[in-house]
């Protein structure tokens, strides 16, 4: 039998090795040639990986809690002398204020632009669906007054019934002015006298109209005032301008009246509640008969005349209206609380003449003998 020499075993081993491919745990052995290692390290890689992949995990790590561990210690250190520093906390603590402040204010005027751009969206819209956005924005103003006003007329339309009187419906008709007053009728709201807060002065009269909200809803001769009550509102235009007080409005007139029994069913007011209660008022009163001469000789020497209009004169129906001043040119300006388009135009006296009963000349009476009155 043959043995095997240590040398030969020694040889046999190293071939067996190199015949494991990388298996570098199954070597229990140190004597591992040179040459062997590095034909193991050379086919397998095994052995350099696992050191190689080793060395990066430890790198890697240790680089990542040194971060950390810096960060920490970096919030740690701020805030701790924060603490220890009350000044430095209350700077902190202002800039922290003015940072908040800043977005408050900056978020507020954003919300502000936006607002304003919405509000003129809308705008624009609203002239877009009514007036076009061709004309100026003061041609577009006059023509969205006018379409409120026919707006609230195609209410009254739609609700007839609520204003019962078809003369009111006539009003609407006839007078722009008077069309939101009519619409009250189609409301709640109590319908009567308000307050007049106009100032008054000597020399000037004021243009009143019967349908006036503040007294245009009293009843007088079974009617509203807006229908009848162009005595009072005419002698109230000349008890302002006269006097140069506002206490007399056109309602409270009305109410002497109606204590006075001086209601007319033709007029409304008839001319003997004038002439029996004028100086009551603090005026005095004269009838003259009705002319062009008359009527531009008074006008001059500076005093006013209760006219008594027929119907289908002026306007459709018997009234009374205030004749003011004479124009250089020798018209007339004639207030009529019926009519603004009678109230407007400058009238010939003769026209005017021509459609009268009679003229009732108002003066100021002294104070003094006002009061003895």
């Amino acid at each position: 039998m043959a043995y095997n020499t240590p040398d030969k075993r020694q040889a046999s081993g190293a071939r067996r090795h190199q015949g494991r491919v990388g298996d570098s745990r199954s070597s229990n052995t140190g004597s591992v040639s040179s040459s062997g290692t590095r034909r193991v390290q050379a086919r397998g890689g095994s052995s350099a990986q696992y050191r190689s992949s080793k060395s990066r995990r430890s790198r890697s790590n240790g680089y990542s809690l040194n971060a950390r561990g810096g960060l920490g210690r970096r919030r740690g250190g701020l805030i701790n002398q924060a603490l220890e520093d009350p000044r430095l906390l209350i700077f902190m603590i202002i800039g922290l204020v003015l940072v908040i402040a800043l977005l408050f204010g900056l978020f507020s005027l954003v919300r502000g632009c936006v607002s304003k751009r919405t509000k003129k969206a809308q705008t624009d819209t609203e002239q877009d669906r009514r007036v076009s956005l061709s004309v100026s924005s003061e041609m577009a103003n006059k023509y969205m007054e006018e379409l409120d006003r026919y707006e609230l007329l195609s209410q009254i339309a739609q609700n007839a019934e609520a204003v019962g009187d078809e003369r009111l419906l006539q009003l609407a008709l006839d007078e722009p002015g008077a069309i939101e007053f009519v619409a009250g009728y189609l409301n709640d709201t109590p319908k009567k006298a308000q307050a007049y807060e106009d100032n008054a002065s000597t020399g000037y009269y004021p243009k009143l109209y019967d349908w006036d909200t503040r007294w245009g809803y009293v009843t007088y001769v079974d009617a509203p005032m807006a229908l009848t009550g162009s005595g009072p509102t005419s002698l109230s235009m000349a008890y302002m301008g006269l006097k140069g007080k506002a206490d007399q409005t056109p309602d409270k007139i009305a109410a002497l009246a109606m204590q006075n029994e001086g209601t007319d069913k033709v007029y409304g007011t008839s001319s003997e509640f004038f002439l029996n209660n004028a100086e009551s008022l603090g005026l005095e009163i004269q009838e003259y008969s009705a002319s062009g001469e008359n009527l531009s000789d008074i006008l001059e020497s500076g005093t006013v005349i209760l006219v008594q209009l027929r119907e289908r004169s002026l306007t459709d129906n018997a009234h009374w209206a205030l004749a003011v001043s004479k124009n250089l040119d020798g018209s007339i300006n004639l207030y009529d609380p019926t009519s603004s388009a009678v109230t407007e135009h400058p009238w010939d006296p003769d026209t005017i003449a021509s459609g009268s009963d009679a003229f009732y000349v108002l003066t100021a009476l002294p104070e003094e003998t006002a009061e003895d009155e």
